[in-house]
This record gives C-alpha cells, structure tokens and sequence, in this order.
C-alpha cells in the first residue's frame, strides 16, 4: 500500500512537471549593452512553447491564445499598405519596394532571417504552399556581422528587432533612444547572429502578457496606431 502510494505521488509530480513544461508562455528579461560612455537597457521578449506569427488583422488582446503582439513591416503613406511582398497564413500580397534589404520566413517553429539577394523568391513560395507567413523588413544582423541600414541616417530614437542566437527567436526592444548603428553594435555585442528591423517610431503601439494574463502596453509613440496594417504576435500551441 505505501509503495502504490508513493508510485502515485512520484507519477503526479512527473505529469505536473511535464505539464508546466509544455505551458506556453512569454519569458521577458532585460539585458544590458555598455559603452565607454552610456549603459543600454534591451527588453527581451523570448516565447516558450509558442510560435510567432505574421497577420494583417488586428490583433484582439482579449485573445486567450494570444502572448504578444508588435508591428513588422512598414506601412505605405496614404492610402495604406504594407509595404513590400507579405505572407500570411499563404495568402501573398504584392507591393513591390526597393527599400527593405531582408526578409523573415515563419514555417511553423521555424524562424528565418535572411537576406533579400538570398532566395528571396523560394521563400515566398515556401510561405505560399505551407500556409506559412513572410514579410519584408531592414536587415540588421547577418551571420554575427553588421548589415549596413542607411535609411535612419543618425536619428535616435527607440528601436525594436526580431533577433536569433544559437537558440532562441526573440523580439528586443530598447528603453533609451539609439542611432541605428547604436543599435546594431549592441544586438552584436549580445551575441545576436541574426537580426530584422520592426517598425517602431509612432508605429511603436505594442503589448504582451505577463504570467498573470495582464496586458502590458508597450512603445513610446502610438500616434499612427489606427494605420497600422500588420503585426508579429506570439500565440500558444
């Protein structure tokens, strides 16, 4: 009887453990970046047992399924549109631009980052027939090295990417303003070998959940938020 006993409680902590581990969720953290004369504060937003997603409906926050939800692609002046080719759920849209340099590929759990000059064709196939998502942004990051991104010039301002180390996707964000090169140099310095710009400046209305299922707004300037025409979000399995 003690033995059938223990067996039980042994049997109840493994399906709890397997349990929690197969709860999907939004792990956030911030990590730092130092210069010679400042200290960065970057806000990382990493999805565990979750997958990032690419929509051109407005995400709903009372969403049960939903973890997190920011802008990707540029939107066009008036009347709007996303700017470049887009993907989503195999359904492609077509607004050629010579502006963005990369491209970002969502098969299921799999998250690409890749050059524009890179087989930019075979991925919106791809995304076409396994109802997969795509969009096209600034390139930032390939391989560990710097991508150069002209169009910013000089300007600080708060910045947001899709970043991928060795491990993990993730969307970082910055709590001080930064020049693009600013940026850039820190998603290095963090070990970042992938990275794609996501459109922020008054575009930069975003939330997440917290693990109490409280939706915490975040951006600093929300002036174009009802233009918006697309959005990353984070949603359980």
């Amino acid at each position: 009887m003690k033995k059938t006993l223990i067996f039980f409680i042994v049997l109840q902590l493994s399906l709890f453990t397997l349990l929690k581990a197969q709860e999907s969720r939004l792990k956030v953290d911030t990590l730092y970046y130092k210069t010679d004369t400042m200290q960065y504060s970057f806000v990382r937003y990493t999805p565990e047992n979750a997958q990032y997603h690419f929509q051109r409906q407005k995400p709903d926050s009372n969403d049960n399924k939903l973890l997190m939800s920011v802008v990707a692609a540029f939107t066009s002046k008036r009347p709007e549109h996303i700017v470049g080719t887009s993907v989503s759920k195999g359904n492609k849209r077509v607004y050629p631009t010579d502006a963005e340099t990369a491209y970002c590929l969502i098969i299921g759990d799999d998250v690409s980052i890749e050059s524009l000059e890179n087989n930019k064709a075979f991925a919106i196939e791809r995304a076409v027939r396994q109802k997969g998502d795509y969009f096209q942004q600034m390139h930032l990051v390939e391989n560990g090295e710097a991508k150069q991104c002209e169009i910013f010039k000089n300007r600080a301002t708060f910045r947001r990417a899709l970043v991928k180390d060795e491990t993990e996707t993730s969307i970082i964000e910055t709590l001080e303003r930064m020049t693009i090169d600013e940026f850039i140099k820190g998603l290095i310095e963090l070990d970042y070998q992938q990275a794609i710009y996501l459109d922020m400046g008054s575009w930069s209305e975003g939330w997440y959940k917290d693990d109490s299922n409280n939706v915490i707004r975040i951006g600093n300037n929300w002036k174009s938020s009802h233009l918006q025409t697309n959005w990353l979000v984070i949603r359980k399995k």
